[in-house]
């Protein structure tokens, strides 16, 4: 087993010596700076069930009374539970449960660095979240990046617990092979590895193998029901300290043994040049060198990232990407958590571009509720109370009416239960920036007219405002410019007419400060991932007002 590999990470090496021939500094990914915590996120202890000794971990647990997902978030090679982990901001929007493990801290001495103990202690971490949150026990995911990335892997290989998904970002998984690429590199981690495999100054190969992800026991019937994700960027390696075979060499031996019952690589490779759904040495060697893909297929994308290489088979995935040695901004929301629920309500929804697009929040609730039936009359451009670019059918309170009619047809002789209202953005242009007080006292109106209309005196629905969501401060249009500020301004004033109204406000404004430009790339309109939040912060206030 060991031939292959060599042959195809030290082949490259001697091929592409310009690998091996400069010294990096630790890259971003490894940054163990301890940030301030977000006092949401609680410091505890958990005792080991392998050794009775104290792990420490961050922790939070959702607020919400229905269950949610866990996230086990594993930190860098470097790192232990302090570190500055960037998927918080991003877990209290969502409002995920969320555990932030040390299994036995920095990769530098043998307690740490994937042994048994590590593996106990992340199982330790689940089952401490579990009790102690309204985790979904069959909605817990895994991921990591780096160091949290071998681990990531490490747990697929060897932990009993049966997790949903596991996502493993620039991850190392042989560690025979990164000692001696680290070494070529004059990089720390070639000692660290000696310091936590070895009882001298002599390296252990055996000890080295035994905890290497590749080279560990697949438990294919524990796994048939989880997810594998591997993701890598192209440029690791060069800009980076994980070479981008660690990851393939991982997906080929994974798919290799479930396709041919072997592995072994060497058994693997050969077959690989005549099957698709492995990575051939060829593709390797190209993309090594090359760090990029001309036959790239350009709709394939990893939100703004291109996919230079895709590869699939059963639950295990491989993305090799534009990018180096990191995990995206947008990793929460490429994980599968379950976010459908059985609810059979007729809603109205009245919103701009944001609950019109394709992938708007109307459409993820639509996703999200498959059974409910969505009566959707949003409308890009739409204000509450401007004709927008001279358009007189943009204007809500002019033709609310006519909008409310409109609906009514379309519900024939069913109620309904909800009518949620989106507006507000638009209204914040640069256009109107002269007439915020207009803004409100429209918004006064509308709410007026929409609770006193014949649809509303009939159906008696329940009545729901969702805030505008923030917008980028820089580099949007210029008709967007100070927009942001403006919405900041007028949502205290929204909530209090609204709730003085008898409508339920859900502020998604501020929960998506900070993340809106992960998944917003025009700075406005969020991709699906990221309207996902607001869609499932409705479906949490339905949930609260029907009980």
């Amino acid at each position: 087993m060991r031939k292959p590999i060599k042959s195809i990470l030290i082949g490259f090496f001697i091929i592409f010596p310009m690998l091996n021939l400069f010294s990096q500094a630790d890259p971003v990914w490894d940054d163990t700076s301890k940030n301030s915590w977000n006092t949401a996120f609680q410091k505890v202890e958990i005792p080991s069930s392998l050794d009775g000794k104290t792990q420490k971990a961050y922790f939070y647990s959702s607020k919400s009374k229905t269950k949610k997902p866990l996230i086990v978030s594993l930190h860098t090679w470097s790192g232990d539970y302090t570190q500055k982990d960037p998927l918080c901001n991003e877990i209290l929007a969502r409002d995920w449960n969320y555990i932030h493990p040390d299994f036995r801290g920095a990769n530098n001495k043998s307690d740490a660095m994937v042994s048994p103990k590590v593996i106990s202690d992340i199982e330790d971490a689940i089952q401490y979240a579990l009790k102690n949150s309204n985790s979904d026990p069959e909605d817990v995911h895994i991921v990591g990046v780096s160091g949290g990335g071998l681990a990531t892997l490490a747990a697929y290989m060897n932990i009993k617990y049966p997790v949903k998904s596991f996502s493993a970002w620039a991850p190392i998984a042989d560690l025979e092979s990164w000692y001696w690429e680290s070494k070529g590199r004059k990089q720390k981690y070639a000692a660290d590895i000696l310091k936590a495999t070895s009882t001298d100054t002599v390296f252990n190969t055996e000890e080295a193998r035994r905890r290497s992800p590749l080279l560990q026991a697949f438990p294919k019937d524990l796994r048939k029901d989880a997810k594998l994700y591997i993701y890598e960027g192209i440029h690791d390696g060069y800009t980076g300290s994980v070479p981008i075979t660690h990851s393939i060499n991982m997906y080929n031996r994974l798919v290799g043994e479930l396709k041919y019952g072997s592995a072994k690589l060497d058994e693997i490779m050969p077959k690989a040049s005549n099957d698709s759904d492995l990575v051939s040495e060829k593709e390797i060697i190209s993309l090594v060198t090359k760090q990029y893909n001309p036959a790239f297929d350009k709709k394939n994308k990893l939100f703004d990232r291109n996919i230079y290489l895709s590869r699939e088979f059963g639950n295990i995935q491989l993305k090799i990407f534009e990018g180096g040695h990191e995990q995206i901004p947008q990793a929460l929301g490429l994980i599968p958590v379950k976010n459908t629920i059985n609810l059979k309500y007729n809603i109205l929804t009245l919103g701009d571009s944001n609950g019109e697009i394709k992938a708007g929040w109307v459409a993820q609730l639509k996703k999200m509720m498959p059974n409910a039936n969505i009566v959707n009359i949003s409308k890009s451009g739409r204000t509450i109370g401007f004709d927008n670019g001279g358009r007189k059918d943009l204007n809500a309170l002019a033709n609310i009416d006519d909008y409310l009619n409109e609906a009514n047809a379309k519900i024939g002789n069913k109620k309904y239960d909800f009518i949620i209202v989106c507006l507000g953005t638009n209204d914040t242009k640069k256009d109107f920036a002269d007439k915020q007080k207009e803004v409100v006292a429209n918004f006064d109106t509308l709410l007026s007219k929409i609770t006193q209309h014949p649809l509303s005196k009939k159906s008696k629905p329940k009545f729901i405002y969702v805030t505008p969501p923030p917008m980028r401060t820089k580099n949007v249009l210029e008709k967007y410019n100070g927009g942001n500020e403006r919405i900041e301004q007028l949502i205290p004033q929204f909530t209090s007419i609204a709730q003085a109204k008898k409508f339920a406000v859900i502020d998604v404004y501020h929960p998506l400060l900070g993340i809106l430009d992960y998944y917003a790339e025009d700075g406005i309109h969020m991709a699906g991932s990221g309207q996902e939040i607001i869609a499932a912060d409705i479906i949490e206030t339905i949930q609260k007002i029907k009980k």
